[in-house]
């Protein structure tokens, strides 16, 4: 049977959920997966995608549900595939993300004992950035989420996800934006808009992400800022020839202080910061306690951003050095050091495969947090070289981490703990801690 863009299939059934949270039916061994359908329903679905090994589709309508689906609270968030297993009970979702953890580590390296999942302190509402997307249709600037996989805009009238402050400011842009001709005249210039919030100091960056430079009046930001009064600073960013502008429209101070822990940190508009703090702070305390770190460790801490990792272990250690791309963030983390009393760290800019060949010393301990690519093979290479006698990993990917650590298996190393927790609740992704140790010959 063939299959195309277009077509309509009346009463199939799914019969497992893929990792991405989407029902997987099965037609003579051809794959389609379907958005928001649980194994064992079954429903009409209409296919939005398909090639010659698989297809994606929406539900039309549900003819047999599930006993465990709940009812969705916001459909238009789930629409955009924000949430894409808000369908499901809060413990259903844990025992799925755990369980699949388990299974690509028990297949793919037959590693078996995951510990379990660390629950969400906070389900709904913890998310301290977000990111819309902006349109404009019929002269009129939209604000929404794209649907997955596509420049379709589902505007919203509630993003649940993210901090309650966060939530009032964007729906206040939705509400009000459009008054202001001149904005709305240059509306094709704006292409999204990133909010990033600090609960410390109850402040919040708003920053327009735009085509090409734009001028935002004095009204707007007047009336957008007295109506809101815990937006610290407006920054409108642009690419030229290549290269990353920005401009400040409050004051010069373009970043945030939040807690992590014991530990405060100073982290700039464009710096990496854990969008959840609160599960951040267990996250790295996980890592820091299976590490068994002593006063004798020298630890090089990759991508770390303004230094939370980095600080959180300098009183463990002898010395720690922090490796990082972005100089903003590097000249964060060295206010941190300062704001926390820490004259151990030492934090240098550059890309990884580089700057790591920087550290003269005797590295015994490697911790890295990559982005969701994972490590590459130059840097992995560099590591099994340098011979740590410990390595910890955070990973945002499941799949790039046991590939990694497939290779650092191959390569002297054992994994001795993993542990997924919960970040990013009511979606499919999961973050995961791990410790590897040297074999000793």
């Amino acid at each position: 049977m063939e299959f195309k863009k277009g077509q309509i299939l009346k009463d199939v059934e799914a019969t497992q959920l893929s990792y991405e949270g989407m029902g997987v039916v099965k037609i003579d061994n051809y794959s389609i997966f379907v958005e928001n359908l649980l194994p064992g329903e079954k429903a009409d679905i209409f296919i939005q995608k398909a090639n010659n090994k698989f297809g994606f589709a929406r539900c039309i309508k549900r003819v047999v549900l599930s006993p465990i689906r709940q009812e969705v609270i916001n459909e238009a968030l789930m629409d955009s595939g924000s949430t894409s297993l808000a369908m499901l009970p809060y413990e259903k979702q844990l025992e799925f993300k755990e369980n699949f953890v388990t299974y690509l580590f028990g297949r793919n390296i037959h590693f078996e004992d995951v510990k379990k999942i660390i629950p969400n302190q906070k389900p709904w509402g913890y998310r301290n950035k977000l990111t819309v997307f902006v349109k404009v249709v019929n002269n009129v600037i939209k604000l929404g989420l794209y649907r997955k996989n596509t420049h379709d805009l589902v505007e919203q009238s509630s993003y649940d996800l993210a901090y309650s402050e966060i939530n009032k400011v964007i729906l206040w842009l939705q509400k009000n934006i459009n008054k202001y001709y001149k904005i709305v005249r240059q509306g094709d210039l704006l292409e999204s808009i990133t909010f990033r919030f600090s609960q410390l100091e109850n402040k919040m960056l708003v920053i327009f992400n735009v085509k090409n430079k734009m001028l935002f009046t004095e009204s707007f930001i007047r009336e957008f800022t007295s109506q809101n009064s815990n937006i610290k600073n407006i920054i409108v960013t642009w690419i030229d020839k290549k290269k990353m502008n920005y401009q400040t429209l409050i004051r010069d101070d373009a970043s945030l202080k939040d807690l992590v822990g014991n530990v405060q940190i100073n982290y700039g508009w464009n710096s990496f910061f854990q969008v959840n703090t609160q599960q951040a702070n267990i996250l790295y305390t996980t890592l820091i306690d299976n590490l068994s770190l002593t006063n004798e460790d020298v630890v090089v801490d990759a991508y770390s951003g303004a230094g939370s990792i980095a600080l959180k272990i300098a009183n463990k250690v002898k010395k720690v050095y922090g490796l990082e791309i972005i100089n903003q963030a590097v000249l964060n983390a060295i206010q941190n050091a300062k704001l926390n009393g820490v004259d151990n760290a030492e934090f240098i800019t550059g890309d990884v495969n580089i700057t790591i060949f920087k550290v003269k010393e005797k590295v015994t301990t490697v911790i890295v947090d990559p982005p969701r690519a994972g490590l590459s093979s130059s840097f992995l290479a560099t590591i099994v070289k340098m011979q740590p006698e410990k390595i910890g990993y955070i990973s945002c990917n499941v799949h790039t981490m046991c590939r990694d650590v497939d290779l650092l298996q191959n390569n002297g190393y054992k994994l001795v703990f993993l542990q997924p927790c919960d970040m990013f609740s009511q979606t499919h992704h999961i973050e995961l801690v791990g410790v590897l140790i040297r074999n000793k010959k």
